[in-house]
């Protein structure tokens, strides 16, 4: 029996020169530290970056949809680990005013500014939506059309929320969140941390994750995490 190739006989690679230029503004993403933890006071070695945030939702994301069959995993895999490529250039942006953050120096004042969980404005929103479109065109450009195609996709999919994956990858964006703040709540029980807290009990519905996020409260958990 002979088998076919139904490889493609030529291969279009795009330009290494400006691949290469990717990868490299891609890789600020481990050096753009997280704007809540740093607006919160957390110390800035131990602040994550982009990077970390996005490797740890993209493990979490990847794991528990693969145990759900109404989740297409693979989609949710790719989709988790894009859905911060903006900020490579946009950046981290918070969903409140950064002037409106009281000075660090009156504990009392920045405590009471984020024990809440703050929603964005219009205002703020459609910037965010605004720079964070024109990034990720501006960033996907050189790639071949097939994977551009796919990764502007999917980006998309996401900011829409418009299917079970996206949601799901934006509930386990919001438990990766909770998760650090409860790693950093244990060495920094001062800081103003509650928010996220609130986040994770009002907007995380996944049965799976709120059962991640539960377990996470044990004392059994606290002990098993560095």
């Amino acid at each position: 029996m002979t088998i076919e190739s139904t490889a493609p006989s030529a291969h279009h690679y795009a330009d290494p020169s400006r691949l290469a230029s990717l990868f490299l503004t891609l890789a600020n993403l481990k050096r753009i530290r997280r704007t809540g933890w740093v607006d919160r006071g957390v110390p800035p070695d131990e602040v994550e970056s982009v990077a970390d945030h996005s490797f740890l939702t993209t493990i979490v994301a990847w794991i528990v949809a693969s145990d759900n069959s109404e989740l297409d995993a693979g989609r949710v895999l790719k989709m988790a680990l894009i859905h911060d490529l903006a900020e490579a250039t946009f950046g981290d942006a918070p969903p409140y005013e950064p002037g409106d953050v009281p000075d660090r120096a009156d504990l009392d004042a920045v405590r009471a500014f984020f024990s809440v969980n703050h929603v964005r404005s219009p205002g703020n929103a459609t910037a965010k939506r605004n720079g964070e479109e024109a990034a990720m065109a501006a960033l996907l450009e050189p790639l071949p059309e097939r994977i551009r195609d796919e990764m502007a996709g999917l980006w998309a999919e996401y900011e829409a929320q418009a299917t079970p994956e996206a949601r799901f990858v934006k509930e386990v964006d919001r438990l990766e969140a909770f998760l650090e703040a409860r790693h950093l709540g244990d060495a920094h029980p001062e800081l103003p941390l509650a928010g996220f807290t609130i986040m994770a009990d009002r907007q995380i519905e996944d049965p799976a994750l709120a059962a991640i996020r539960d377990a996470a409260r044990e004392p059994s958990a606290e002990g098993n995490h560095s």
